[in-house]
């Protein structure tokens, strides 16, 4: 039997023997293995690494999230009432679900957009104290 050589640029690689297999072949050049067995095991390839890949992102999201509310715990707890509900929508849809870009979009949108909403509100109670506190005739 003459001595084959692979096709570059095929999109199939024989279980077998290892042999570049082009996609539009019946079967394997080199151990004549049926095409739709090649395409079996590239598919059982391709679906384990993807749930590695799966498992990577949910655990990375929950670590990010839980991580951001330990270190607002820590640091700022006023944040709390805007941190935590963000970081569960973002759990949720990160860690959960396996939308990365979704759940950051939320966390950001419920950290960031919320408290810009509220800021009319920042003009009364303690912070309108603090205001006054600087124009107190103290500093003149």
């Amino acid at each position: 039997m003459p001595e084959t050589s692979s096709v570059p640029g095929a999109a199939l690689t024989c279980p077998l023997c290892g042999e570049a297999v082009p996609v539009t072949a019946a079967s394997c050049r080199g151990c004549h293995l049926p095409i739709a067995d090649v395409r079996r095991h590239h598919l059982a390839g391709r679906r384990s690494r993807s749930w590695a890949r799966a498992i990577r992102v949910r655990l990375a999201g929950i670590a990010v999230y839980t991580a951001v509310v330990a270190w607002c715990a820590w640091q700022l707890p006023t944040s709390l009432p805007f941190v935590v509900p963000a970081a569960g929508s973002g759990l949720v849809l990160h860690g959960v679900k396996g939308r990365p870009w979704l759940g950051l979009v939320a966390f950001v949108v419920l950290v960031v957009a919320l408290p810009v909403l509220l800021l009319p509100a920042l003009g009364t109670g303690t912070f309108s104290d603090f205001g006054n506190w600087f124009e107190d005739p103290q500093w003149w």
